[in-house]
């Protein structure tokens, strides 16, 4: 990581910021997807910048340049180099309110550097609407972070990179992509959330078709990075090329003084699989993530290839009002929640505040007993596991049908029940600890996605247990859990 001296008025920049943050307020920023970038992070983005010392004449994009901060320590850490650089700036911004800062910071920087000439121009227009026919050596920016209609302007332009409802930066990702030279870099600081998800599933696909990381720089913590922001998110830094890359440096620290600062190089292989239907790109933090992916990347089997299947609950309870209720009659049936269960079991009826029982006259919101593993969609990054589960064995159902509440997942086999063996392999399996860190490293939402569930690994050793189980599948037959610390050391060991 190369040191990038800081010029006097960076401070003065940052003290912009949070005084334009106390002058527009929460709205003027929430509808522009605005956060301005903390010093520290723009002279880390900055670092990261090689160049060429053959290269004179250099072309650099901030497309969503804000009071300028991100193009002033990269253009700062060009000077240090002593190579008589010319640079042509483009610098995108829509925010009219900011533009006479921006404009007056980079005069300021024009008066400081003694080996860039440098020449630029403001763009008080909408980057993902305008044509733009040139390429450039470096982009660098914080984009407008907001969800746009799927029938925005934006999204139909862009539409071979949407599915869903996209997001702004991801939009602003993909264009720069597409405007980065052969030899260019580009340098990003946005949400984790592009890693995985079905919304961001054309882009990932798009991204792996057309670039490669070179870095990415993950934060242990989601409040500490933007100092006069208030960031309740997941955030990265990533630097993106179009050159082939066999290592990519993942590095991380606690937040943004990179005081603890570490990283390590880790085959892109393991970052990110072409071959993996959902494109998923999976950050490990340490050697040991490392080891996980691995053991996960030989697996040749997955859930869905397997024959299992995982649903969503389909009582949502707000539309089901008039169905709902606490009242045991001949007309309902279970209503179960994820607070229903108590160390994996179901406890049913249960006194919690919420409806216990669903009116049976709407059968399609009800699904027949069976034996099912049960998994909570949601969760946080601060609990202690990411994947929460309960069972559902049919024998303890007095009921034909039950009814799931939204939050839940259920898995089931496809083609047949599934017995009490194979429900507890599998279960196990899905609560190790092997499983929950596999799945953090994966997948930086909160939320337990049911394709990604469909798509998980099963290791070889897992593999072979779920298929002995349907060999001899009996509903008496006990199954002795296995210890899972020597089960999964002996996975990693493979």
């Amino acid at each position: 990581m190369t040191k990038v001296p800081q010029l006097p008025f960076l401070e003065q920049i940052q003290e912009q910021s949070i005084s334009y943050n106390e002058l527009k307020g929460n709205e003027h920023k929430k509808n522009l997807g605005q956060f301005f970038t903390d010093i520290n992070i723009a002279k880390f983005m900055a670092s990261l910048a090689n160049v060429n010392i053959k290269q004179h004449e250099i072309n650099i994009l901030d497309c969503g340049s804000g009071n300028g901060i991100l193009a002033i320590s990269l253009l700062q850490r060009l000077d240090t180099l002593n190579l008589s650089l010319n640079v042509k700036l483009h610098l995108y911004e829509i925010d009219q309110d900011i533009i006479y800062s921006l404009k007056s910071n980079i005069e300021m920087l024009q008066s400081h550097l003694k080996n860039v000439d440098l020449s630029f121009t403001i763009y008080q227009e909408n980057f993902i609407l305008k044509d733009i026919n040139q390429k450039f050596d470096f982009i660098i920016s914080n984009p407008p972070y907001f969800k746009l209609n799927k029938a925005s302007n934006e999204a139909v332009k862009m539409n071979y990179v949407v599915h869903g409802q996209p997001n702004i930066y991801m939009l602003f990702m993909a264009k720069s992509i597409e405007l980065l030279k052969d030899t260019g870099e580009m340098i990003f600081i946005t949400p984790r959330s592009f890693t995985s998800g079905s919304y961001f599933k054309a882009f990932r696909c798009f991204f792996l078709n057309n670039a490669h990381f070179e870095q990415i720089h993950i934060f242990n913590t989601r409040t500490k990075h933007f100092k006069s922001e208030s960031i309740l998110q997941e955030t990265i830094i990533t630097k993106i090329v179009k050159k082939q890359i066999d290592k990519v440096i993942i590095s991380s620290s606690e937040d943004s003084s990179f005081s603890d600062y570490n990283e390590m190089k880790v085959e892109n292989e393991l970052i990110v699989d072409a071959h993996e239907p959902e494109c998923v790109i999976k950050l490990p933090l340490n050697q040991y993530d490392v080891d996980i992916l691995k053991t996960f990347h030989r697996s040749t089997q997955t859930l869905q290839s397997l024959g299992y299947v995982v649903s969503t609950g389909k009582v949502v309870t707000f539309r089901s009002k008039e169905l709902i209720t606490n009242e045991h009659t001949k007309n309902t049936v279970p209503l179960i929640w994820m607070n229903n269960f108590k160390n994996k079991q179901l406890v049913h009826p249960l006194d919690f505040g919420k409806e216990q029982y669903i009116s049976t006259d709407n059968p399609s919101l009800l699904i027949d007993k069976s034996n099912y593993i049960i998994i909570k969609r949601f969760s946080s990054k601060e609990q202690k596991k990411r994947i929460n589960i309960g069972y559902i064995f049919k024998d303890k159902i007095e009921y034909t049908q039950i009814g799931l509440e939204n939050h839940l997942n259920y898995l089931y086999r496809k083609d047949d029940e599934m017995s009490k063996k194979e429900l507890m392999i599998l279960g196990d399996f899905l609560d190790s600890e092997l499983t929950d860190k596999y799945f953090r490293i994966s997948n930086g939402n909160t939320q337990v996605n049911a394709t990604e569930l469909m798509n998980l690994p099963i290791p070889d050793d897992i593999y072979k247990e779920l298929i002995s189980a349907r060999k001899h599948k009996t509903e008496n037959t006990r199954y002795e859990r296995t210890t899972e610390k020597i089960q999964y050391t002996r996975a990693l060991s493979n």
